[in-house]
């Protein structure tokens, strides 16, 4: 009789139904506590796992973060409150340095600087003449506050100093579509979407230092990548469409690790984006498929997924970039339900909907230890070099 009844259900709720009864079984769900409720908190996963994730808040506009003081206006005079507001109309990359929240606009082709502790929004200043920005997609924060921004448009890696005036432009001659960039003290690793590489490049001279990343006969490199990320400890971690996995390179390129694929189980992708990993090794992607944002350990072991479909507040709609941070957490702590502890922020930003950058909160409640699956992971030693291998699917998983 069940079998039955089971044919004449449809694929997609079919699915579903599967899914909730496979997370009921191992603990891991990512549907919220609640139904998103205005008037209450929204956590994942749901009772009777504790919660780690809360939804704090949306920001799709300077009126989330500005906000009026001593009963007078914050505009400038001659200006109409709604002439005044600064909106993000569709954010794709998204990065964070000294408290600020970095947020590219892919349609007004800005980049949005905002710090809600602070109460300040504005775009960078640089965004004009040889520092107009044409196509931008995503960016990095170098650690002195410099501002990298991927233009798939003008096929160059626009460098903004820390008050976000226009220094330097690099790669115009490189044949590339940069997607995406990372930074560290020296060089700068440019996603190369076209040629399936990273291009490495030295900060002072623009000068092209190697390709790392490609395909071999022995190795199974980038396909289709769209967005990259770099660790504390300067691993590379790459998302592609073209083969569902997660890329875990050293900056000389070998590969470490990988896992996922192109599918809708856990652990599996439909259109991985934004990548990043916080400070105790977790991993997050962000799923413009899926329309969530899986968390892994270190080694690929899905934790949780939240953010999904379906409920008033805390549900994700096309998310394209992630981040994480430390800073301001005092600020942030204001806006968690009393008695759940802050460990840390979760940035995304929603390519539709009415929430464009939405802010989590990773964290437990007080009194209560975080589940083991959830324990710091052991930092992994910087490799030594010696020839590109991929780790096995064991260790993947």
């Amino acid at each position: 009789m069940v079998s039955r009844l089971m044919a004449k259900v449809p694929g997609n709720v079919k699915r579903s139904m599967l899914l909730m009864t496979a997370l009921l079984a191992v603990g891991l769900t990512g549907c919220s506590a609640k139904k998103g409720s205005l008037s209450g908190p929204v956590f994942f996963p749901p009772v009777p796992n504790p919660p780690r994730v809360q939804y704090l808040k949306g920001v799709s506009s300077s009126k989330d973060v500005v906000k009026v003081k001593g009963g007078f206006s914050l505009f400038s005079f001659g200006e109409t409150e709604e002439e005044a507001i600064k909106y993000i109309a569709k954010p794709y990359g998204i990065s964070t340095e000294g408290g600020k929240v970095y947020v590219v606009d892919s349609i007004a082709n800005d980049v949005m600087v905002m710090d809600l502790a602070q109460q300040s929004f504005h775009a960078i200043a640089g965004n004009k003449g040889q520092g107009k920005l044409r196509k931008p997609i995503n960016l990095a924060v170098a650690k002195d506050g410099n501002l990298f921004v991927a233009d798939t448009f003008r096929k160059e890696i626009m460098m903004y100093d820390p008050s976000g005036n226009f220094i330097q432009a690099y790669g115009k001659d490189l044949n590339m579509k940069p997607v995406d960039v990372a930074v560290d003290d020296e060089n700068l690793y440019a996603l190369d979407y076209t040629n399936n590489e990273i291009k490495v490049i030295d900060r002072k001279s623009g000068e092209l230092l190697r390709t790392i990343g490609k395909s071999t006969d022995a190795v199974q490199g980038l396909s289709m990548p769209t967005n990259l990320t770099m660790d504390a400890a300067g691993f590379i971690y790459v998302t592609n469409i073209g083969s569902g996995k997660i890329i875990k390179l050293d900056r000389d390129g070998h590969i470490i690790s990988s896992f996922g694929k192109m599918g809708d189980a856990f652990s599996e992708f439909g259109r991985p984006r934004g990548v990043a990993v916080d400070k105790e090794g977790r991993i997050y992607v962000a799923d413009a498929s899926h329309q969530n944002v899986q968390i892994f350990n270190d080694k690929g072991r899905l934790l949780m997924f939240f953010g999904d479909p379906g409920f008033v507040e805390g549900s994700l709609n096309l998310p394209a970039g992630v981040t994480t941070t430390t800073d301001n957490l005092e600020y942030f702590q204001t806006l968690a339900e009393p008695g759940f502890i802050l460990e840390q922020i979760i940035i995304v930003t929603n390519q539709f909907g009415p929430v464009k950058v939405a802010f989590y909160g990773l964290g437990h409640m007080k009194g209560t230890t975080p589940p083991p699956n959830y324990d710091p992971p052991k930092p992994a030693e910087a490799p030594k070099g010696g020839a590109a291998q991929t780790a096995p699917a064991s260790q993947a998983k």
